[in-house]
């Protein structure tokens, strides 16, 4: 079972977030605008995206590390013997020990496959065997690629992304939690996290 603390806890980082883009929008709108926010709302508002995008890879992240670790604790806790897992998977070549099969995959093979990306997703994920394609969160498909393809020219080609603003982010803020949540559901619905 996936612990629902990690998904409340993205949920929170992303609410403060959003508290601090209101809080730069208000600033940005009063009157006299706070001329920091006024004349830089561009800035702020490229960093605010990607700051997004940043937990939302985050939280991918670390969701499919906590459904790694959970498998990996159930595969090492069934005591298999290792040279029987090594012929079942078709290495007949590795070395044989007559030990018990420990799985060791960790957070840099997770985050070397990890993307905010939405196909990159459903591809890591696949790979660690969870189906996202047939979640909920395949409805967010379109609005995710779009974000974190604006993310990418932020970062990559200094885009200035100036079709954006700041009640945009709040909202693409508010689209990531739902898609987190759906993330979330799919992963700790899968049934091989049933005993």
């Amino acid at each position: 079972m996936i612990n629902d603390s990690l998904l409340q806890k993205f949920i929170d980082q992303f609410d403060n977030l959003k508290r601090v883009v209101a809080a730069s929008s208000a600033r940005s709108i009063e009157d006299p605008p706070d001329p920091l926010f006024y004349e830089n709302q561009n800035v702020f508002v490229k960093s605010y995206l990607v700051s997004a995008c940043s937990m939302l890879e985050a939280f991918i992240q670390d969701l499919a590390i906590a459904y790694i670790d959970n498998i990996q604790a159930r595969i090492n806790a069934a005591n298999l013997p290792f040279n029987f897992v090594v012929w079942t998977v078709g290495h007949e070549k590795a070395n044989l020990d007559f030990k018990s099969f420990e799985s060791a995959k960790g957070k840099k093979d997770i985050s070397d496959i990890i993307s905010p990306n939405y196909g990159k997703t459903v591809k890591a994920f696949q790979k660690i065997g969870v189906d996202l394609s047939s979640s909920d969160a395949q409805a967010h498909k379109d609005f995710i690629s779009s974000i974190v393809e604006k993310r990418n020219k932020i970062v990559h080609y200094n885009d200035e992304a100036l079709d954006l603003s700041f009640s945009d982010v709040m909202s693409v803020i508010d689209r990531f939690k739902d898609y987190c949540k759906c993330l979330y559901m799919a992963v700790s619905d899968s049934p091989h996290l049933k005993c």
